[in-house]
């Protein structure tokens, strides 16, 4: 027995297990996962060490733990699943080809993440702010979504959302949502280091874009990655309403299902990048269209 522990501690790198512990199954497996992951990460390059720690995050997985339930709104379809796989353990999704915006795409796709011209982002971006609007009502809190008048300078730019009531501190809340590109050059060097940099760095130019509102409302960033890293303040506040959504609805789960619809909605979005690099091409619908005619006449 005495050479076995020596043999796991020195595969592990670390101390066995106290006496109390060594009937749990995880005590043994878990030091020798982290002792492969990390001999992993010092031997991939940059890009996937980065892809790596964002996916190890705990919140990166949430949408593979929802119920797949098309009722729920939790079903992905094919394409967006496997994207969404892909994705994860940057497995090749397409064909290289020529993006919309002229730009190169290899066989990962990941330019649509961060193209500008993807349709992806917008429907990402509107997704994730009505999972959290429904979240608000079901707390019984009415909100809006892309208030007007808020900011004094009469600027073009608004948050995406806010609540009708006081949240927090007798303030209204008022949240701005976006989801950045983990992988893209402005981030992947802090990525490389922590996963979350890079939402955690978006939310901080939100809080800056929007310093004015600080004296009238409770303002929130909400950041996510694509990869699926929640930032720091929008995990806060995700607990937050996940826990008001707990004690109205008295469903102890509240705060993981609010997690996990975010989560699927950055997948879709996702997909729709991927997808809209490809170029736009018309399909059968009026051939489809002439034969119904002709029968019809028939």
């Amino acid at each position: 027995m005495t050479d076995e522990l020596a043999s796991w501690s020195v595969q592990s790198g670390t101390e066995p297990p106290i006496a109390a512990l060594r009937g749990v199954q995880r005590v043994w497996s878990q030091p020798l996962a982290d002792q492969c992951f990390a001999e992993i990460l010092e031997t991939s390059s940059v890009l996937d060490k980065a892809r790596m720690l964002a996916v190890s995050a705990k919140e990166s997985g949430a949408w593979l733990h929802a119920l797949p339930a098309a009722c729920l709104g939790n079903l992905l379809n094919d394409d967006a699943l496997r994207i969404s796989v892909g994705l994860r353990l940057g497995a090749p999704l397409c064909e290289a080809h020529t993006c919309r915006c002229s730009a190169q795409v290899d066989i990962y796709g990941r330019h649509g993440l961060s193209c500008k011209y993807s349709a992806g982002r917008h429907s990402r971006h509107s997704s994730l702010n009505d999972s959290i609007k429904r979240a608000l009502v079901s707390c019984q809190i009415p909100t809006i979504l892309e208030p007007n008048g808020i900011l004094r300078d009469n600027s073009v730019k608004r948050p995406d959302g806010m609540t009708q009531i006081p949240w927090k501190e007798g303030k209204a809340l008022v949240w701005d949502v976006t989801c950045v590109d983990t992988l893209c050059q402005t981030y992947v060097a802090g990525c490389f280091d922590k996963a979350g940099y890079a939402a955690g760095r978006a939310e901080g130019l939100r809080v800056d874009r929007y310093t004015n509102l600080e004296e009238r409302y409770f303002f929130s960033p909400v950041g996510f990655e694509v990869y699926g890293t929640f930032g720091p303040a929008a995990t806060d506040l995700l607990y937050e309403i996940g826990k008001k959504m707990r004690d109205r609805t008295g469903e102890k789960r509240s705060s993981e299902f609010l997690r996990q619809r975010v989560s699927i909605d950055i997948q879709r979005g996702n997909s729709a990048c991927v997808l809209g690099t490809f170029p736009h091409a018309r399909g059968l619908k009026e051939v489809f269209f002439v034969l119904d005619i002709q029968k019809q006449v028939v």
